[in-house]
């Protein structure tokens, strides 16, 4: 066998072998080394110019309560070599809500392929699950699956919240799903809601499954059954309890349904390498998912077609398991398992192929070296033809061999240091590129970054300095520079999970490689030296790696990238006359009063211009103007590049609240939360009082409303619209409008409406339904307007639905025969106030780009000797720094002081040399209350 060493990308270890197994020397040996050649050198050559990145977000905490500020680093690197990326230096962020509506939009600057900032979660967001997705304008141009998402859990005054005890059964009845469900709904400290009137409602997020009113019993249990359609969306069923009681200010409780029918557990078999093939011993990977999305604990026994018992499995991990079979030809494989009610449960195996070739891995714990063996039918080693076999890794190949089978199956060893650390996909395939067989491994080379972390103290008093010594090594014990991000939480308000959380290392080396939700990721972080959790990373590449390889794709001309890479932030438009036609050596000013900014520029033949160098500030505003040919503004118009905002697909596992079947060790996290608040607004004068809800009427001002101004169902006020920023008027609709949405007739017409009634726009007393033409959809032309209008051209909104306000709207803008009460009206007042006219200022713009986060200091309170810890002090991020350089020798000192809450923190430090090495580290630091004892040191 003859090896040779080819170097791809200079300044990077990795290499490309290029194996011969059972090849005889001669012309088809040549013409098929240049095949291989041209396969790898493709590959690469394209995984080069995609230049994809990869995104991690650190923030400081799992979960958060409204009215916190989200702290985050972002590490933007280059996802082959995991260097920093120099591709982008523009980062959006944005936040959304469990039902995929948009909260926050916001740009963060890049340098370095670092980036940090902060969030503001406003103090009135409803409690429940939120997503923060992270992502370039390159990395919009793949799949969505590159994007980095967290999503995380947003509570509210937790001492106000009723705690919901709750269990749900399945039971059939005349075929048909009968769920019944009991609830027991307690206060905070455990006392019975009883004898109250509640509202229930059931959905499934498209239609109503249940709706009643109940009352609780005396100790605050309720009952209820409903019938569960075949079609429900059995993943999106919510119970929504509204508290009927005027007194409680329309208090409601959403929570979602997990009913975890057994049958209906989601089982799929996944043969290794991609195949069955009769006469050879294969080993099966299977997964199996509750409703829910989780990992169910299955056992089952596998059958032939003459229900034979062949063997068994029984899942070890997550749901995932692996057992091996030697299929016969023709035969069909079912397995089975035994449901509670004694039931049996079937699902089937992949077909088996009476040709083919099985791919096996034996990836070895704590070895540089795993066990390939290729197994082929008798057909194909009749056949003597050329296969390709290549191994890849962060989407470079690093290895490729040429094959031929026509001495039999054999068995070699690969050297797993020819690739980097993290996942390796070996791909099988034949002489016309198709490819036949794919094995996903872990390569763990153990060359991460060794983080190590010591307090200057075993333990500390309320108020102490601490002080941390960083100290980070590469597995060779050199020193390292490098940039890392540290938080620093309390465990007795905040609840870390480190199996449930990803880490740096974990999502660039492991999750992000994958497609589809990996349960618990921080349970594979330490699998390297665990051979139980290595076993069952194996598992998951098996069962959740196989992922194929689009061939067909590789060698045809590769489509133009829709989204450019952003370098710096710019500022784009285009200058066109009356005639729509492009305006050239159109003189361009750009002017910024804060800060004081004046830019100059022509258009170029196309009448395109561009202002670069523009440093980012949080609000920005700029106001652009244009000049003809003769130095006037008259008959030019501009037309600006604005950012396009994308729609991503929602995340589809819910979030179970806090209070929802609370277990012991949440319910005093959270009772010790709300016990510091209660003290502290105590030492700090705060009184504690009855939440009292104020309606007062809103006024908009300028309004055409036929009512008056105020004269409306709901009113959005210009108080509201300016912290919606530029949130369109489509989205300020659903998000104040209950029941606003999109609605088909029956006869198939897509219109938007209010609840059922038939929605009718009117801007600046102007009915837009004037200017539809006649081969326009009603829809459409409405759509264009909710997508063109944002908050700040906005004053106001006034929504009229119930007859005491849509009557003068009706007389005025229906016609004769139109039933009254089928139609709803919104009035929105602009503050041009010329009506429904999608045309922009002649000659000027302002041009408001969405907001910058730029750097801020995280707050930390300094104390002195003999200061007083009165329980003012009840930080729950105790500590936060993102931009954290360790020196030439690797080391780094972090100084801060503790709250007054005594307890255990939680550090966590992440971070990159930006040379292809992460590091992760975590520590407990225990904080004791003070008695009688001598005054906290001062911090050096």
């Amino acid at each position: 066998m003859k090896t040779k060493a080819v170097h791809i990308i200079t300044g990077i270890f990795i290499c490309v072998l290029l194996h011969l197994f059972n090849i005889s020397p001669g012309c088809s040996q040549t013409l098929a080394k240049q095949n291989l050649s041209q396969i790898i050198a493709k590959l690469n050559t394209q995984n080069d110019s995609l230049s994809i990145e990869k995104l991690y977000l650190q923030t400081d905490k799992p979960t958060y309560l409204a009215g916190d500020t989200l702290w985050f680093k972002a590490y933007l690197l280059n996802a082959s070599f995991l260097t920093y990326s120099n591709k982008s230096a523009v980062l959006y962020l944005e936040l959304s809500n469990d039902s995929n509506r948009l909260i926050q939009r916001v740009m963060v600057p890049v340098n370095g392929g670092m980036a940090s900032g902060y969030i503001g979660l406003d103090a009135d967001m409803t409690q429940g699950g939120y997503t923060l997705t992270g992502y370039t304008n390159w990395m919009r141009n793949f799949d969505e699956s590159y994007l980095f998402k967290k999503h995380f859990y947003v509570g509210t005054n937790a001492g106000s919240e009723w705690l919901i005890n709750y269990n749900a059964h399945l039971i059939k009845d005349s075929s048909k799903d009968k769920i019944e469900m009991g609830l027991k709904i307690t206060q905070f400290d455990k006392a019975p809601v009883g004898l109250r009137e509640m509202q229930l409602n059931i959905s499934d997020g498209k239609r109503t499954l249940f709706k009643d009113k109940a009352e609780t019993s005396l100790d605050g249990a309720l009952k209820l059954s409903f019938d569960l359609p075949d079609k429900a969306d059995s993943k999106n069923i919510s119970l929504v309890v509204h508290d009927l009681r005027k007194s409680q200010g329309s208090r409601k409780i959403s929570i979602p349904v997990i009913l975890n029918r057994p049958e209906k557990v989601d089982l799929q078999f996944m043969p290794e390498g991609g195949k069955l093939v009769a006469g050879q011993q294969t080993n099966i990977a299977f997964k199996a998912l509750n409703e829910d999305g989780y990992g169910a604990a299955v056992s089952g026994k596998i059958y032939n077609n003459k229900q034979q018992e062949i063997t068994s499995f029984t899942a070890t991990h997550s749901g995932m398991g692996v057992f091996s079979l030697v299929p016969e030809n023709a035969e069909i494989y079912t397995a089975r398992i035994q449901l509670p009610d004694g039931k049996y449960q079937t699902y089937q195996l992949p077909s088996v192929e009476s040709s083919g070739i099985t791919l096996n891995v034996n990836n070895r714990f704590k070895s540089d070296s795993c066990d390939i063996t290729l197994t082929p039918t008798p057909d194909i080693v009749a056949a003597d033809k050329t296969y390709y076999l290549v191994g890849m890794a962060r989407n470079v190949v690093c290895w490729g061999a040429l094959v031929k089978f026509n001495k039999g199956p054999f068995q070699f060893t690969l050297n797993k240091q020819v690739f980097p650390s993290g996942i390796v996909r070996l791909i099988l395939m034949n002489e016309n590129k198709v490819g036949l067989n794919e094995r996903m491994f872990y390569n763990g080379r153990d060359d991460q970054l060794n983080i190590q972390l010591e307090s200057d103290k075993s333990e500390y008093r309320q108020r102490d300095s601490i002080s941390l010594n960083i100290k980070v090594t590469d597995n060779h014990g050199e020193p390292i520079q490098g940039s890392f991000s540290l938080a620093v939480t309390d465990n007795g308000q905040v609840k870390t999970d480190s199996i449930a959380e990803r880490s740096l290392v974990s999502h660039m080396l492991l999750t992000s490689d994958l497609k589809g939700n990996v349960e618990g990721p921080g349970y594979y972080d330490d699998a390297a030296i665990h051979p139980e959790k290595w076993q069952h990373l194996n598992h998951l590449l098996m069962a959740q790696g196989w992922a194929g390889y689009d061939w067909s794709q590789l060698f045809k001309p590769v489509k133009p990238l829709v989204y450019p890479a952003e370098e710096e932030f710019l500022i784009k438009g285009k200058v066109t006359n009356a005639f729509n036609k492009p305006v050239a050596k159109s003189a361009i000013t750009l002017f910024s009063k804060n800060p004081l900014l004046v830019l100059e520029s022509i258009t170029d033949d196309n009448g395109n211009f561009i202002f670069k160098g523009i440093a980012p500030i949080d609000t920005p505003a700029y106001f652009i103007s244009a000049k003809n040919k003769r130095g006037k503004s008259f008959n030019v118009g501009i037309e600006m590049d604005e950012f396009k905002a994308p729609v991503f697909s929602p995340i589809t596992n819910s979030i179970v609240p806090w209070f929802v079947n609370i277990d012991t060790g949440t319910y005093l996290a959270v009772n010790n939360r709300v016990a510091l608040k209660k003290e502290q607004l105590r030492v700090t004068g705060g009184n504690l009082l009855k939440e009292v809800v104020i309606n007062a009427k809103k006024v908009v001002k300028g309004s055409k409303n036929l009512n008056g101004p105020g004269g409306a169902d709901i009113i959005i006020d210009e108080e509201q619209l300016k912290k919606a920023g530029r949130t369109t008027l489509g989205d300020l609709l659903r998000k104040n409008v209950k029941g606003f949405g999109i609605r088909v007739s029956k006869t198939g017409e897509t219109y938007y409406s209010v609840y059922t009634t038939l929605l009718h726009l009117v801007i600046d007393g102007v009915n837009t339904e004037f200017f539809i033409s006649p081969e326009t959809p009603r829809y459409q032309y409405l759509k264009d307007i909710f997508d063109y209008y944002d908050a700040e051209e906005i004053k106001g909104i006034e929504v009229m639905v119930s007859g005491k306000y849509q009557m003068n709207y009706t007389s005025t803008y229906l016609k004769p025969l139109d039933v009254p009460w089928d139609h709803s009206f919104i009035e929105v007042t602009t503050r041009g106030g010329k009506g429904p006219f999608l045309k922009k200022s002649v000659g000027t713009y302002l041009y408001k780009p969405m907001p910058f986060i730029t750097p801020k200091e995280f707050y930390s309170p300094k104390y002195t000797a003999g200061n007083i810890t009165d329980m003012s002090d009840i930080r729950s991020t105790i500590y936060w720094t993102p931009n954290i350089i360790t020196d030439k020798d690797g080391k780094a000192t972090i100084g801060f002081y503790a709250a007054d809450n005594p307890g255990t923190y939680t550090v966590i430090v992440e971070g990159a040399d930006l040379q292809g090495h992460l590091g992760v580290k975590r520590k407990r630091i225990t904080v004791k209350r003070c008695q009688n004892c001598p005054p906290p040191a001062i911090a050096p």
